[in-house]
């Protein structure tokens, strides 16, 4: 669900049963931004070439919010920024595998989900196929984890 569409709808319970103000949508919006180019430049920091892709709404192109290119490799990223819980929709997941799909020059292709947790840092998961994910605060891996998966995976292929 778009942020458009969930200011439009009634919100849960714990904020009161009432829409989201624009304050509220741009807030979360930014948090969303901000934990994308932190991203990015953490994996410019790793000797990846990282770009941040900014789609201001929701789009069927197969978009991914962020990606990496190190050697032969190419990494999609959807990324969310929450508190203590995040989830992916399977279309979402789709998209990153869509993008990937249209990149077969690489060799080695990962749609990987990025989860900022306020305070407590990253989380991520490579997904394998399209379907519905979530991640916990203290779930998935680190972005070292990641990384040295990424390497260890690379040697094995050698």
């Amino acid at each position: 669900m778009s942020l458009r569409e969930l200011a439009k709808r009634r919100s849960s319970a714990r904020r009161g049963g009432r829409p989201l103000s624009g304050w509220e949508v741009r807030r979360m919006k930014k948090r969303g931004y901000d934990a994308e180019r932190e991203l990015v430049q953490k994996l410019r920091e790793m000797g990846f070439e990282a770009v941040r892709i900014p789609v201001s709404a929701p789009s069927s192109e197969p978009l991914p919010d962020v990606f990496a290119i190190k050697g032969d490799m190419i990494l999609a990223f959807e990324v969310k920024s929450q508190g203590s819980y995040t989830y992916f929709k399977k279309e979402q997941v789709a998209k990153l595998h869509e993008f990937l799909n249209i990149h077969r020059r690489y060799p080695k292709r990962l749609a990987v989900l990025a989860a900022k947790f306020r305070y407590r840092g990253w989380a991520f998961i490579i997904t394998e196929k399209p379907m519905d994910y979530s991640i916990r605060m203290g779930g998935g891996m680190s972005l070292r984890e990641l990384v040295r998966r990424i390497s260890q995976e690379e040697t094995a292929r050698e």
